[in-house]
């Protein structure tokens, strides 16, 4: 919206939060305004859960993660009541304390994200969902094996969806992709 096109470094995104502060809580505004009523039709028309993805989060300092980007999550968690939400917010491990205070049921974290030290802070209270990094699908099929376990073990006995820490690359062999899945449901 702000950058025209797709960017590597979204430096016209966030000079604009350094020089239109207000301008971009105005914009952000309309954008959960918006978003709200967009996910609230999509439960009307039969979504069973829905899941917010900041998966630039990550890009932004905590300072301006929390002013600019985790007080719209919370605003738009504290909207939806129907359906369980999954919030996931890529990069922005260093906000993972404030997440504990999400009206949201799921967490989902990336791949730079420690499993263990998650588990500690969320103390079941919510799930968790992920981590496993998508490029370790362009590995063997031992290595997805061996990778998946490992995941899996580290979330045993907590509430956990098995996942990637962030969507499957548009180059990623299928068969890959099953390897993965069918190691999820073989543990």
């Amino acid at each position: 919206m702000i950058e025209g096109q797709g960017s590597k470094t979204f430096s016209k995104a966030k000079s604009f939060l350094y020089r239109e502060p207000e301008l971009s809580h105005l914009l952000l505004e309309k954008i959960t305004t918006t978003t709200i009523q967009y996910l609230k039709l999509q439960i009307e028309s039969g979504a069973d859960m829905i899941q917010i993805f900041d998966s630039w989060a990550g890009i932004l300092s905590p300072e301006y993660y929390n002013e600019f980007g985790m007080k719209y999550i919370k605003i738009i968690c504290n909207s939806i009541n129907d359906v369980p939400i999954t919030s996931f917010s890529k990069g922005a491990f260093f906000a993972l304390e404030n997440m504990k205070d999400l009206n949201c049921n799921t967490i989902g974290l990336d791949w730079t994200m420690d499993i263990e030290s998650s588990i500690k802070l969320f103390d079941n209270t919510k799930t968790l969902q992920g981590n496993l990094d998508p490029c370790v699908l362009y590995g063997d099929f031992n290595l997805i094996e061996k990778k998946t376990k490992e995941m899996l073990d580290k979330f045993a006995n907590t509430r956990h969806i098995a996942n990637l820490g962030h969507g499957v690359y548009p180059d990623t062999d299928p068969e890959k992709v099953k390897c993965f899945i069918n190691s999820i449901k073989s543990n």
